[in-house]
């Protein structure tokens, strides 16, 4: 008779249902992939907030994920692949982990300008912390080095120590806050922040080393030229115990504010006669009512409609009509107070808002604007003359309605030019 030891068969496991597999499984991944555009911001993938990494990386500089004696080792290897197209090379630097820790990354860095509608590098990343120990195969980068490359970068570079004095900055930051290096290092650098912005950036800086949190802020530059605004990322170094100071990343951001501060104007002012439109009006009209509830006892609404002007536009054209409203926008502009809006409404019909003022002052600074309008005007050799119907309307209640009171001037002014 021949024995057969056959193993006992095992009683079997609850069967686990396939989205507890895979929910589970996501614990155990280690690789993401993520795209550094050519400023240095990170576009990461799905499988990198799978890992933990939120939203919020979106957009982060590489010198905020990427331990600082590491960075150089980082940017060294983008030079390269960038400089020989098809080119791909593997790191291992330091990194921080969506915890907030530093952990121990390999990333293989490749050129995907051929496959991505923008240039751009992508780093295929594995987090290689449970392999190795903390710092493994990480060289010691001489300061030389790390200069070097650090000059090289478009963006503006400081570091500075636990006490928030300024160690290091390179030639970027010097062009963007306008002072030489010895001029900005321990606390020169505070010297390049316009002074009514100082109090809000030295508040970042400090709060990164009193908290151990990244801070960004704009600001003014110091200068006598012409306006400079920046841009600039504090983050900490050192651990999660304790900041062994910061390092920012300074951005020069004057053309981006400016084409902002234009696209601005253009939205709320009348391209021809440069005056505010009604939707700005309507906001300042707002404002003025609000105040009635503090300090302004009264606000009072100038509703002008210009007398004539039709036959100026039919019998001269509407070029010639065009110059007649940038005049009288001008010598409206003219006659009212620094602190009184003058807005173009709508076709010739402009408005006023005065506040705080008497009503035996509001009939006369109508009188002002009627004689300003109708002054001899020569357009193209062709002497012009137009009037001003005027109506007012002047309340004391911060609940008014803006439309309401907008229509009692309206319906004022209608009045008025009935009985001329």
């Amino acid at each position: 008779m021949v024995e057969t030891n056959l193993p006992e068969q095992r009683t079997r496991e609850p069967r686990l249902e396939l989205d507890e597999i895979r929910s589970a499984l996501r614990r155990y991944r280690t690789e993401f992939i993520l795209l550094l555009t050519p400023r240095g911001e990170i576009v990461t993938s799905a499988e990198g907030i799978t890992l933990g990494y939120g939203d919020d990386t979106l957009g982060q500089n590489i010198t905020e994920r990427v331990h600082p004696d590491d960075l150089p080792r980082i940017l060294e290897a983008v030079e390269r692949v960038r400089a020989k197209p098809g080119r791909r090379e593997t790191v291992r630097a330091r990194g921080r982990k969506a915890d907030g820790s530093w952990g121990t990354f390999e990333a293989a860095v490749i050129d995907a300008s051929d496959d991505l509608d923008a240039p751009g590098i992508v780093f295929r990343v594995r987090d290689v912390s449970d392999e190795v120990q903390r710092d493994a195969g990480v060289p010691d980068l001489g300061g030389d080095r790390f200069e070097s490359l650090a000059a090289a970068l478009p963006l503006g570079l400081l570091s500075a120590d636990e006490r928030g004095s300024v160690v290091f900055c390179n030639h970027a930051v010097e062009q963007i806050l306008n002072l030489p290096t010895d001029d900005l290092m321990g606390s020169g650098w505070e010297g390049a922040i316009h002074v009514d912005d100082k109090s809000e950036v030295l508040a970042a800086a400090n709060g990164v080393i009193a908290y151990g949190l990244p801070q960004q802020v704009v600001f003014r530059v110091q200068t006598a030229v012409f306006a400079r605004w920046a841009h600039a990322k504090f983050v900490p170094l050192g651990g999660s115990e304790r900041t062994t100071g910061w390092i920012a990343t300074v951005d020069d951001i004057t053309d981006r504010r400016r084409n902002e501060s234009q696209l601005a104007h253009q939205a709320t002012h009348d391209p021809l006669t440069k005056l505010p439109n009604r939707l700005l009006l309507e906001d300042r009209l707002r404002q003025a009512c609000a105040r009635l509830r503090r300090d302004a006892d009264s606000v009072s609404v100038l509703f002008i409609d210009l007398d004539g002007f039709k036959m100026v536009n039919d019998t001269l054209g509407h070029r010639a009509g065009d110059r007649v409203l940038v005049e009288v926008a001008r010598r409206v502009r003219e006659v009212i107070r620094d602190v009184d809006t003058v807005a173009r409404y709508a076709g010739d019909e402009f408005v006023v808002i005065c506040e705080s003022i008497a009503l035996d002052e509001v009939g006369y600074v109508v009188r002002r604007i009627v004689r300003a309008i109708d002054r001899l005007l020569v357009v193209d050799g062709h002497e012009i003359h137009i009037g001003a119907s005027i109506g007012v309307a002047t309340t004391t209640d911060a609940d008014t309605k803006l439309e309401d009171l907008l229509a009692r001037a309206d319906q004022d002014m209608y009045r008025n030019k009935r009985e001329r």
